[in-house]
C-alpha cells in the first residue's frame, strides 16, 4: 500500500515543471550540470524533485534550511543513481545539515539507532562527545548527516576532489550493492570485488609507505571508506582518476552504470 501511495505522488510531483529557481541554483553550484547530456539532465531533475520532496530536512546549530541548501544536497545525492533504473535514495529518510564540522554524539546510537517514534528522537543524538566529523550516514536509520560548509559550491572552499555529499550517500549506496559486489565481473571476466580489493590493498600500501596517491589517506581506513573516497573523485575528478588510476575509474563506472568522462572536460 505504502509503495502504491509514494509512486502516486512521484508521478503527481513529475508533472509539475522543474522550478526555475532551483534550475538557477543547479547551473550556479553544481558544476557537472554543465555539460550534462540532456537525456541525462532530465533523469536527474526527475530525481531532485522527489528527493527533496519525499525527505525530511533539519538545520542543526540555528542553520535555516533554504530551498538552495535542499537542491544542492539533492543534486549531488542523486548524482549517484543516475545510471540506476528505479532507486530513489527512498531508505534515507532525514537529513540533518550542520553549518560547519561538529563534534559527534553517537556512541550508542551507533549499536541501537535513533529510536523516531519518540518525541525526543533529536535529544537521542546529543550523547557522548566524540572527534570532529564533516559528515555520517546512518544507512538502518535513514538518516545522513551533512555539514554544509564542506559542500562544494560556488561559495565554498573545499579540497580539490572532495564532496561530503557524494561520500556519507555512497555509505547508503555501499549498503544498498551489499549483495552486487560479490556475484559482479569486471570487463575482463574477473571478480569485481577481488579486484577491488586489489585496488584498495595498493591504496594502504602507499599509505603505510608515505607515498602520496590520488585519493586522501582516510581512503585506506577500511574498504568502504575507500569505496566512498574513490566515489568523490570518480564524479569530481573522472579525468584524474581515469589517467592516474584506470582500473578503479572503471570499477566504479561499472558500479554506478555511468561515465562521467562524457561529460567532464
Amino acid at each position: 500500500m505504502f509503495g502504491w501511495l509514494r509512486a502516486r505522488r512521484r508521478r503527481r510531483w513529475l508533472t509539475e515543471p522543474f522550478p526555475p529557481m532551483w534550475e538557477e541554483t543547479l547551473r550556479r553550484q553544481v558544476k557537472q550540470v554543465e555539460r550534462m547530456p540532456a537525456e541525462l539532465m532530465e533523469k536527474w531533475r526527475q530525481r531532485i524533485q522527489v528527493f527533496v520532496r519525499e525527505t525530511s530536512w533539519e538545520g542543526c546549530r540555528d542553520l535555516k534550511v533554504t530551498d538552495e541548501l535542499r537542491v544542492v544536497v539533492a543534486a549531488y545525492a542523486t548524482l549517484l543513481v543516475l545510471g540506476f533504473e528505479d532507486e530513489w535514495l527512498s531508505r534515507v529518510r532525514h537529513v540533518l545539515v550542520h553549518p560547519t564540522p561538529y563534534q559527534g554524539r553517537r556512541a550508542r546510537i551507533g549499536v541501537e539507532g535513533i529510536d523516531y517514534s519518540q518525541d525526543n528522537w533529536m535529544q537521542q543524538l546529543e550523547d557522548d562527545v566524540e572527534d570532529e566529523h564533516l559528515g555520517e550516514a546512518w544507512c538502518e536509520g535513514g538518516t545522513v548527516i551533512i555539514v554544509w560548509s564542506e559542500v562544494p559550491t560556488s561559495e565554498h572552499l573545499v579540497p580539490p576532489g572532495t564532496n561530503v555529499v557524494l561520500h556519507e550517500f555512497a555509505h547508503v549506496l555501499h549498503e544498498l550493492l551489499s549483495s552486487w559486489f560479490p556475484t559482479a565481473y569486471n570487463d575482463r571476466g574477473e571478480s569485481w570485488l577481488e579486484t577491488f580489493q586489489n585496488e584498495y590493498g595498493r591504496q594502504v600500501r602507499d599509505a603505510n609507505r608515505g607515498r602520496r596517491s590520488l585519493l586522501d589517506d582516510y581512503a585506506a581506513e577500511s574498504p568502504e571508506e575507500f569505496f566512498c573516497v574513490a566515489t568523490e573523485c570518480f564524479f569530481e575528478r573522472p579525468i584524474r582518476m581515469q589517467s592516474q588510476s584506470p582500473t578503479l575509474f572503471n570499477l566504479l563506472k561499472q558500479c554506478f552504470r555511468i561515465d562521467p568522462m562524457n561529460w567532464m572536460t
